[in-house]
């Protein structure tokens, strides 16, 4: 076994500089990646505003999602590796797809570790050990978000809704321009510790459902989130979250005809609240912006072709309690599942429960433009109980206080056809409640599909 090295500028330098450090060969490219599709039938409830209209949701639809990756790496004299990745999207949902490029980054690894810098998941999200599933593109782990199968409203403004797909840590801040380090695995253990110095958010999945935009002059997404490489250079601003630090650990072993998998990990950033400490609408509602904190602990045992697993996370979405009505924000999600393969066969049975106290309350779906399916919820505007309507009980869209939840379950299946082809199917259900029409709806769902890694 190597010796553990917990990692240093002086020791990541060391091993990129010492000398010789002229490469055998030139740099020599790769081509990867995968593709997944799914025909998906089934059930969504429909949307029904408080005017009478609603919305409807076909029972029928195709999803794929998929990227080409593109890898260019060479060894250096010295034992390093170094090289470029690049992921392409390799999808395209509508005919136009102004996102092309997802990830991006610069890695190095030797004796020392692994080091990456760039557009890349956090280092924490990825060493990840929690409930097994063999319904590729779903699951408990990392959830590919282009597969959704329930109501909007609910996906959008359910606090819930999130971590009822994403159960590892940092999972908010994927892709955004930071940097990694992973030490070499000693005795079972490695570390992975990760720093990105922006972090402004769009609202996803209902996280931040409610709140004005954080982020320079009221605008999410522009720094480090979403299209990293698009607007490398946005500068950090107040009113944002920024200094997004995780560490992540894992253990993995086998003791006789046992394998054990451990994992913990802790994510936290920084609130910069600026001389306006919350936008009108935060106001309106008392939404409390502060520093974001996240843990996840996860636990794999596999055994004669059982693979049993589980993990419970918090969250509390950078959210402190509500300025009037004291109750915080908090998500706290619980996720339980097995596994079992047999030659090309995989078969799993995955549980997760997420719920969020929603101390800011749930907004109400007022009304839905006649023939266009669109939504609209009362703006809060004001001060509650002076000039608001946020907390007035004569409003249509008056907030309504009380737990957010989403439960899923989900049953997979895959067949392995040759090295890289898998054909894969199950079935999901979907469970989310809450105080209001906008947050609530059940789904459920029969999935056909093939996944091909390359």
């Amino acid at each position: 076994m190597k010796k553990l090295l917990l990692g240093s500028t002086a020791l990541v330098v060391g091993g990129l500089m010492a000398a010789p450090a002229m490469a055998a060969d030139p740099i020599k490219i790769g081509v990867g990646g995968y593709y997944t599709f799914y025909a998906i039938a089934g059930g969504i409830d429909s949307t029904v505003a408080m005017d009478g209209t609603w919305t409807q949701y076909k029972g029928l639809n195709f999803q794929q999602e998929g990227e080409i990756h593109f890898i260019g790496q060479t060894k250096l004299d010295n034992g390093t590796s170094v090289g470029l990745h690049v992921e392409l999207e390799g999808w395209n949902p509508s005919g136009t797809q102004a996102r092309t490029i997802d990830e991006a980054f610069l890695f190095a690894f030797g004796d020392w570790g692994r080091l990456e810098f760039g557009g890349r998941d956090p280092a924490s999200y990825r060493m990840y050990y929690g409930t097994p599933s063999a319904l590729i593109g779903f699951g408990a782990i990392q959830h590919n978000t282009s597969f959704a199968w329930a109501n909007q409203s609910v996906m959008s403004n359910n606090k819930a809704w999130f971590h009822a797909t994403t159960t590892t840590n940092a999972g908010q801040f994927q892709d955004g321009q930071g940097i990694n380090y992973f030490t070499p695995r000693f005795q079972g253990l490695q570390i992975g510790v990760g720093y990105r110095p922006k972090a402004n958010l769009n609202q996803q999945a209902g996280a931040l459902s409610g709140l004005g935009n954080p982020g320079p002059a009221g605008v999410a997404g522009v720094c480090g989130y979403n299209d990293p490489t698009t607007s490398p250079n946005c500068p950090s601003a107040d009113y944002s979250w920024q200094d997004v630090f995780d560490v992540g650990v894992n253990y993995l072993n086998k003791f006789g005809d046992v394998t054990v998998a451990l994992y913990g990990a802790f994510m936290y950033a920084s609130f910069i609240p600026g001389n306006q400490p919350f936008g009108t609408q935060n106001y309106a509602n008392g939404a409390n912006l502060t520093s974001w904190k996240q843990w996840v602990v996860g636990a794999q045992l596999g055994y004669a072709g059982f693979t049993i697993g589980g993990a419970i996370g918090y969250d509390n979405n950078g959210l402190g309690s509500n300025y009037y009505t004291n109750v915080d924000n908090d998500t706290r999600f619980y996720t339980a599942g097995v596994m079992y393969e047999t030659g090309p066969w995989q078969m799993s049975f995955v549980w997760v429960g997420s719920f969020n106290t929603n101390g800011n309350g749930s907004a109400s779906v007022s009304n839905i433009a006649t023939g266009t399916g669109a939504q609209s919820t009362v703006a809060s505007t004001g001060v509650p109980g002076i000039n608001a309507n946020a907390f007035n009980p004569n409003s249509l869209g008056v907030l309504r206080f009380g737990q957010e939840s989403v439960q899923k379950f989900e049953v997979g299946v895959n067949y392995a056809l040759g090295p890289g082809v898998k054909l894969t199917g199950g079935g999901l259900y979907y469970a989310a409640s809450g105080p209001s029409n906008a947050v609530s709806g059940n789904s459920w769902g029969i999935l056909v599909g093939m996944d091909l890694r390359f």
